[in-house]
């Protein structure tokens, strides 16, 4: 899942690019199935989540400084911008309930046939059709 904590993988030189972005979605797509099924149950997301926010590294108050995340070397600009935009209070800062929210929006987006799981299929085409919207 492309997410806000799912860092990008680095395209490798030597493959061309539209291989580079099919291994790069299913490799995100891929990370959030634990069971390794081919599909993300809203209980492996929901973990995923979880994950994904305790590597972001909150602070003890419980907030992530987007200030913080931008000098972070793993984090890329297209993910800085998602991040950002979770950042519904505009405060410069990231609280989990942010995180789940734009999470979840993802998931429901993405869930094409709304049976709660997400097939690598459903997750390819959604990444794909978000890459062409206007950032």
């Amino acid at each position: 899942m492309s997410s806000p904590t799912t860092p990008p993988r680095p395209a490798k030189a030597h493959q061309p690019v539209a291989s580079t972005l099919t291994h790069r979605l299913q490799a995100i797509c891929a990370a959030a199935d634990l069971n390794h099924d081919g599909n993300v149950s809203l209980d492996e997301f929901h973990q995923d989540i979880v994950q994904g926010w305790h590597s972001l590294g909150p602070d003890a108050e419980g907030y992530v400084h987007l200030s913080y995340l931008s000098q972070l070397p793993r984090i890329g600009k297209g993910q800085l911008r998602r991040l950002a935009a979770a950042d519904k209070d505009g405060d410069g800062k990231l609280s989990f309930t942010e995180v789940v929210q734009a999470r979840m929006a993802y998931f429901e987006a993405a869930d094409v046939d709304q049976n709660d799981m997400l097939s690598r299929q459903e997750c390819m085409a959604y990444e794909r059709q978000r890459k062409r919207m206007p950032q």
